[in-house]
């Protein structure tokens, strides 16, 4: 355990307990703290310094410590007058807090206000501790996750006393009577002072004697009429060897006198003239406030006019949503990725050093030309870009950028836009060099850099005009079919629960919308300016969603008490692109929002000619970059617990085509006819083993325009349906994840014809969430002529993967290849919701070919910060024979071959290499694994060398 110079161990916890961890400079705060105690130091009355416990970070364990103290109690614990003694303690303590903080932020100072903000953001009475009229918050930063289920003494551990050991000499001990190791490092601070910034970190920890570096000392920048002339002392010279404070310096700008008053300029001359015609006497006056006012009568009647219309704006329900900019976001930090957490309107500029290479803000969407080059098929794509993303998670895009432009110098190849979170970038090109680029690029950029080339692909609606004079007399004929109505006696949502909806473009100003809008934005113009487009695609889907309800007019909504997001993603001609809807999801995101519908999908012509054989051909070998792109944004989506809701098409095709909807954990919702008895999908609805959940889809009558409403057909009406299911489900309990939220509407949903999802019930929905009981929604793993199953008991990620015959890898990355393989189940994908996780690999019966297989197991990430080593589990069953493998892996293992087995010829299956791992404390065994270990990483080598030259062997 962590020992810390006078101060006494208040418990230890583990990160996997929290969320909402506060980040500082791409930093946790806690790996901040050094600078956040000398603001406290500086800043806040000593009475009140020790209220913030000192942490101790070793991986994702944290021990709090306090000041020495006899005797301490948990705040949460205490009752009557006791409690509330240290209830008003704890009040004044951050009433201090909170005072100081809006003193920094009235004097510039918002750095040291963010720290201080971020340290007092959560207060848990369960780690307040309370002694000697005092209280101490021991775990701070963060707060703890709602669906955990350990008991506090669990996560909050308390430690036991260190004791002393035995020695000749006693050690040197604390006031508590504690132990202490001896001190190594100390903090060297920086103080600006009243007239500068510092441009860089105001304190350090540096080891004992070691001299500061360049480095180690910050910018100063100094305010207007100041200029900096160095420090009191010279930090280059100082040798560290205890704590240490360097102050700047400074001395005022010289003051050039004034030059005589100039002669005033003509248009200073005629106010002048103006205001002595509005202030004298006279019938003149008067006739001039006259036509004064009438002029501002007519600008404020078109003012008002275009309200309804172009310009509409988020206005002050911008400050009513309960929902927040999600600051925990480890790889966003606090510049905000491709948006600006503190203010996500305001574009982020391109760092120095970039500017020649980089456009000017990072995440700001390139103008699509007048008369682009628009290459029809399937997708209709835009012929002069190209995206690349990058999967090397140790590089920044922005260095790749750099690297690009070495290789195309020429102006013909442009980066155009950028985003450093999920590391992708978008290139401008000549268009006839369009193919050549996407084959040689991730070749070209080898071993430095991973990277997928894939188009600009132009997005639609998914929906089906109706004639809007055609007035179905049951308009309200869906709701009744999936029991919205018997819904609505259990709740009608939360407004603590937000919908984004991802669309064309909105009318704001409709009654069943506009008190309901938070935080719009249109991702064109990095603005709150939302206008509706002439097909009012956003304005109908957003109402079926959530339109309110008894308000005597018009429809309700499925969830018509919580809130709206509307997130505009066509530009005013009306185009939306695959970067426009994926920044639109992300903003979302990242905004907090609960719920997000996407209605929207690729342009693509003549599926609907083409074979189901050829359009499984398409699920499984093409769009694979664009596959990767969106499975990413699912990881980020499962990380903040929001759930994503797609139309499934309405092109009658399998969906799948379309590299959007085949994440697991992205809901494709299907629709069904609405006359049909017996559920029946809906001639144009798209169908498959994709298509998760189905709702109605035909004669939806809906919002549009300023008050209007109209009916539409489309799977684009069918996933707001759904959408709004899911906002009234996280209403009764919002820690579901996306996985129990299907496995809920799948078990209590209807069956249905045409080979699409289960149709919705909402009523039992609702009533399955409200009955808290658990939800066992471990999928059934598919079994063939070959089956590889994985089991594994925690959270450390494993992958496996299995080689075919002809040397196609079938694993997370590629989880179906041309012989019938699949990953079908990939349980990791929404850590850390289940504790005992499956991977299961297989081939249809009748679909394996003959040939030689290898399995292999990788050790892909460390999520258990005290688990070093994962048991496992691969059951392999082949050629009516089955095989049961057991072992241990650990993190430096990286890879391991666990066997080999042929079907169509003499078997010949080989043992797991680790095997013996079993048996650790067998004769020889260490050795024996080591050569095992040795003869694993040679068989990589050969099959990675077999599958080069077979790569050689296409290509000639």
């Amino acid at each position: 355990m962590p020992i810390v110079k006078g101060k006494k161990p208040l418990c230890t916890t583990e990160l996997k307990y929290f969320k909402a961890i506060q980040i500082i400079s791409e930093k946790t705060i806690f790996d901040r703290y050094s600078a956040l105690q000398t603001i406290i130091i500086n800043k806040i009355d000593t009475k009140y310094q020790d209220f913030i416990a000192y942490p101790v970070k070793e991986d994702d364990v944290i021990t709090f410590f306090g000041p020495p103290m006899e005797s301490v109690r948990i705040l949460s614990d205490l009752h009557g007058e006791e409690a509330e003694k240290y209830q008003n303690i704890k009040a004044e303590t951050l009433s201090h807090y909170r005072g100081k903080i809006d003193e920094l932020n009235n004097s510039g100072k918002t750095t040291e206000a963010d720290f201080l903000t971020v340290s007092v953001k959560y207060v848990d009475d369960r780690f307040v501790y309370c002694y000697d009229d005092k209280v101490i918050l021991g775990v701070w930063g963060m707060s703890l996750r709602d669906n955990v289920r350990e008991d506090i003494s669990e996560i909050r551990k308390t430690l036991p006393p260190i004791k002393k050991t035995k020695s000749e000499t006693p050690p040197e001990e604390t006031p508590s009577g504690r132990e202490e190791t001896p001190i190594t490092s100390f903090i060297v601070s920086y103080n600006a002072g009243e007239n500068g910034f510092l441009n860089g970190d105001s304190s350090i920890h540096k080891e004992i004697n070691s001299q500061l570096s360049d480095d180690d000392i910050p910018v100063v920048e100094p305010k207007e009429g100041y200029e900096f002339v160095g420090w009191n002392e010279d930090p280059k010279s100082y040798q560290v060897t205890g704590n240490k404070e360097f102050n700047a310096q400074y001395r005022p700008k010289e003051v050039v006198s004034p030059l005589p008053a100039p002669i005033l300029p003509w248009y200073l001359r005629f106010w002048n003239w103006l205001k002595m015609l509005f202030t004298g006497s006279g019938c003149l006056k008067w006739l001039l406030w006259l036509l004064l006012i009438l002029l501002l009568l007519l600008l404020f009647f078109w003012l008002f006019r275009s309200c309804n219309g172009h310009n509409l704006r988020g206005g002050a329900a911008l400050n009513n949503n309960d929902s927040t900019w999600l600051k925990d976001d480890s790889r966003v930090g606090n510049d905000g990725g491709i948006y600006d957490p503190h203010d996500p309107y305001k574009p982020v500029p391109t760092p120095p050093g970039y500017e020649d290479i980089l456009p000017p803000q990072q995440g700001v969407l390139p103008p699509i030309e007048d008369d682009p080059e628009i290459i029809p098929g399937n997708p209709t794509i835009i012929g002069n870009r190209l995206n690349i993303l990058m999967e090397n998670e140790d590089k920044s895009i922005m260095d790749f950028a750099k690297d690009f432009k070495v290789k195309y110098p020429d102006e013909r190849y442009k980066v155009v836009y950028y985003d450093n979170v999920v590391k992708r970038l978008q290139i401008e090109i000549p268009s006839d060099k369009r193919e050549q680029l996407k084959q040689e690029i991730p070749d070209k950029f080898k071993p430095d850099y991973k990277l997928f080339v894939f188009d600009e692909t132009l997005f639609e609606g998914k929906y089906t005009p109706n004639d809007p004079a055609v007035k179905d007399n049951n308009k309200n004929w869906y709701l009744h079919k999936i029991k919205a109505p018997q819904a609505w006696d259990i709740t009608r949502g939360s407004d603590k629960i937000t919908i984004a909806i991802v669309d064309n473009g909105f009318n704001l100003q409709h009654p069943e919308l506009r008190s309901k809008v938070v935080q719009p934005y249109n991702v064109w113009t990095h603005s709150d300016e939302i206008f509706p487009q002439q097909i009012d695609h956003g304005t109908h889907v957003a109402g079926t969603a959530l339109a309110i309800g008894n308000n005597e007019q018009g429809i309700c909504g499925i969830a018509p008490n919580c809130k709206f997001m509307p997130i505009q993603v066509a530009d005013e001609k009306g185009m939306m692109t695959t970067t426009s809807v994926l920044d639109g999801v992300l903003y979302a995101l990242y905004q907090g929002a609960d719920v997000i519908n996407v209605s929207l999908g690729g342009q693509f012509s003549g599926l609907s000619q083409i074979s189901e054989s050829e359009q499984r051909d398409l699920i499984q070998n093409h769009f694979k970059e664009e596959e990767r792109l969106w499975r990413e944004i699912m990881r980020i989506a499962a990380g903040h617990n929001s759930t994503i809701v797609l139309a499934a098409g309405n092109d009658n095709v399998l969906a799948g085509i379309e590299a959007l909807q085949r994440p697991e954990l992205f809901i494709t919702v299907s629709a069904i006819d609405k006359n049909s008895q017996n559920l029946a999908k809906a001639n144009f609805s798209n169908y498959g083993s994709y298509s998760k959940i189905s709702a109605p889809g035909v004669g939806i009558y809906s919002t549009v325009g300023a008050d209007n409403y109209e009916t539409m057909d489309g799977t684009s009406m069918s996933a707001p349906i759904v959408s709004g299911a899911v906002a009234l489900m996280k209403s009764l309990k919002n820690s579901l994840t996306t996985k129990q939220i299907i496995c809920i509407l799948q078990s209590t949903g209807l069956s249905t014809q045409g080979n699409i999802g289960k149709f919705i019930q909402l009523d039992k929905a609702l009533q399955k969430v409200k009955s808290g009981e658990e939800f066992d929604c471990t999928p059934t793993p598919s079994t063939g002529d070959v089956q590889i199953q994985l089991n594994w008991n925690n959270y450390n990620d494993l992958d496996l993967y299995c080689t075919d015959p002809k040397g196609e890898t079938v694993w997370f990355k590629n989880k179906s290849i041309p012989s019938g393989g699949q990953l079908e189940i990939d349980m990791n994908v929404e850590y850390p919701d289940s504790k005992k996780p499956i991977e299961n690999i297989y081939w249809p019966t009748g679909g394996a070919p003959n040939g030689t297989y290898n399995v292999y197991l990788q050790y892909y990430k460390k999520q258990e910060p005290n688990i070093n080593e994962t048991p496992y589990t691969i059951d392999v069953k082949y050629g009516g024979k089955s095989e049961n493998y057991k072992g241990l892996i650990r993190k430096e293992d990286n890879a391991l071959h666990i066997c080999t087995f042929t079907i169509g010829g003499e078997s010949n299956t080989r043992n797991p290499p680790n095997a013996t791992r079993n048996s650790p404390n067998s004769p020889g065994s260490d050795r024996r694994n080591t050569l095992l270990q040795k003869r694993d990483r040679l068989q990589q080598e050969l099959d990675r060398i077999d599958r080069e030259l077979k790569d050689i062997g296409n290509h000639r």
